[in-house]
């Protein structure tokens, strides 16, 4: 079992790195969010944020890819964890400076600048570097499991980060105060 937690990292990893990527360049219109989203963070108008928005979908993709590998899974993780510090300190900024805007992180699954978002990157981290760690070089499931564990380590990815803002609200919402208390 303990084989295992490598490549449920690297599946998982690989799988919120290319879902993020995807969701940045699926469609123009997706592409379009995230720059505004550039816009809003960087407070820079013109091309330069599109090219900041390029090169960060740019570094996702490499970055799903280097994991998915298990010969450069470990500078994969690297990436991702330098990617997840400088996300952390965008959001933390943004939260702090009380800057309104949605992260634009998956194309239409975008989620508004917050301390859970703080939270889910932090937990992001922490996988990214525990992968890191244990990355082998090889898979031990073959190809063929490999494969199939990527396809559902993006399944899972994508479950998790389509539902983490629905189950915060909801935890949320459940220690909310009532009205009159």
């Amino acid at each position: 079992m303990r084989e295992y937690l490598p490549l449920a990292t690297q599946c998982l990893m690989a799988g919120v790195f290319a879902s993020a990527s995807f969701g940045k360049l699926r469609s123009r219109e997706d592409f379009g969010r995230f720059v505004t989203t550039v816009r809003k963070l960087t407070m820079r108008e013109g091309a330069s944020t599109v090219r900041i928005a390029a090169a960060f979908a740019a570094l996702e993709t490499l970055t799903a890819v280097l994991i998915a590998v298990p010969a450069t899974a470990r500078i994969g993780f690297g990436l991702a964890s330098a990617l997840l510090t400088v996300f952390i300190g965008v959001v933390f900024r943004a939260v702090r400076g009380r800057v309104f805007a949605e992260c634009g992180c998956f194309g239409r699954h975008g989620s508004v600048m917050s301390y859970p978002l703080l939270l889910r990157n932090a937990a992001l981290l922490a996988i990214a570097v525990t992968g890191a760690v244990l990355a082998a070089p090889v898979s031990p499931l073959g190809l063929a499991g490999h494969a199939l564990a990527l396809a559902a380590g993006i399944v899972a990815a994508s479950a998790l980060l389509r539902y983490y803002d629905h189950a915060v609200t909801a935890v949320l919402m459940r220690f909310r105060p009532k009205a009159g208390t």
